[in-house]
């Protein structure tokens, strides 16, 4: 999951971010923040903490015959670097198309509104 998550990241700031540059040891730097991780889990379990109620979120089936039309958008700072994407499925859940956008300046929920209207046109 943290390297999921660190090429996710790396990959968004390649784009977004003109003078980025991915680390020269990208195992070592993986490695060291699971450790820290996995640190963090040790030390919580002497903890006394609260439980919390678990609430699950999820994708849902459409009806069959449906196609659903799954879409986001991002800005990033100030607004300065924007972008949105979009999928659709079918009712078993597998992707039949899918679109990304690089928008520039807007906020969030231009971003947003972006990303359904070009799902919407795609459609």
């Amino acid at each position: 999951m943290t390297t999921r998550w660190f090429t996710w990241t790396w990959r968004n700031k390649a784009i977004f971010e003109e003078n980025f540059q991915q680390p020269n040891n990208i195992v070592l730097v993986i490695q060291n923040f699971a450790r820290k991780i996995d640190l963090c889990s040790n030390q919580r379990l002497h903890r006394i903490f609260q439980m919390k109620e678990t609430i699950y979120i999820g994708w849902k089936k459409s009806p069959e015959d449906w196609i659903k039309l799954n879409h986001d958008g991002a800005c990033k700072g100030s607004g300065e670097y924007s972008g949105c994407g979009g999928l659709f499925c079918d009712s078993e859940g597998r992707w039949l198309r899918g679109y990304i956008q690089k928008i520039g300046v807007c906020d969030a929920l231009h971003a947003e509104m972006w990303g359904m209207y070009l799902g919407l046109e795609m459609a």
